[in-house]
C-alpha cells in the first residue's frame, strides 16, 4: 500500500523542446523534477518530416540534407539548454534530434526506447498551422503516452503564461 504523501520517483524524465518559448518553459521545469529525483534528463527535438524526405527528388535520389540546417540549429539549441541543466543540478542529461513524426517519435519510439517514465511539454509549440490542421501535439501526446505528462501552461513561478507575456527568462 502507498503511504499517503510518498510519491514515486521518476527516474527518465523527457522534455520535447522545439524552440518555442512554451517548450522553453516546460524544460525548466523538467530541470527542476529531474533534479529533486535525480533523474536522467533527456532533451528531445523532433524535426517534423520524412527521415528521407520523398517529395524532393531528383531522378530518384532523396536531398537527404533537406532538413541540415533545422537540425544542426537544434543540435545547438540543445547542447546549450544541457549546460543549462547541468549548471542548475540536473547531472545526468541526454539529448536527441530527430527527424520525424513528433506525436508518434514523443508517445511510443521514443518512450519505450528510453524507459521514459514523465514527459513534459509546452501547452502549445511553434506549428500554429499544423495544429490547426492535424491537432495539437500536447493533446495528442496526453491521449497516447505510455507514461506521465505534465502539459506546461505557467512560468516557473507557476503564473499562467499568455502569447504576449510568453517571453523565456534566462535560466
Amino acid at each position: 500500500m502507498l503511504e499517503v504523501g510518498k510519491m514515486a520517483e521518476y527516474q527518465n524524465i523527457l522534455v520535447g523542446i522545439d524552440g518555442s518559448k512554451q517548450s522553453l518553459l516546460a524544460f525548466k521545469k523538467a530541470v527542476a523534477i529531474a533534479q529533486r529525483n535525480g533523474a536522467r534528463l533527456h532533451l528531445l527535438s523532433v524535426v517534423n518530416g520524412e527521415p528521407y524526405p520523398s517529395a524532393i527528388t531528383t531522378f530518384g535520389i532523396s536531398d537527404k540534407g533537406l532538413y541540415d540546417k533545422v537540425v544542426d540549429k537544434m543540435k545547438h539549441l540543445l547542447a546549450d539548454l544541457t549546460t543549462q541543466a547541468q549548471a542548475a543540478g540536473a547531472q545526468d542529461v541526454k539529448t536527441s534530434v530527430v527527424v520525424g513524426n513528433a506525436k508518434v517519435i514523443l508517445t511510443d519510439t521514443y518512450p519505450k526506447d528510453e524507459d521514459i517514465d514523465l514527459i513534459l511539454v509546452g501547452a502549445t509549440g511553434l506549428n500554429t498551422i499544423g495544429r490547426m490542421i492535424v491537432g495539437s501535439t500536447s493533446a495528442y501526446i496526453v491521449r497516447q503516452a505510455p507514461c506521465d505528462v505534465v502539459v506546461v501552461k505557467t512560468d516557473e513561478d507557476n503564473q499562467p503564461v499568455t502569447f504576449k507575456q510568453a517571453t523565456y527568462p534566462e535560466i
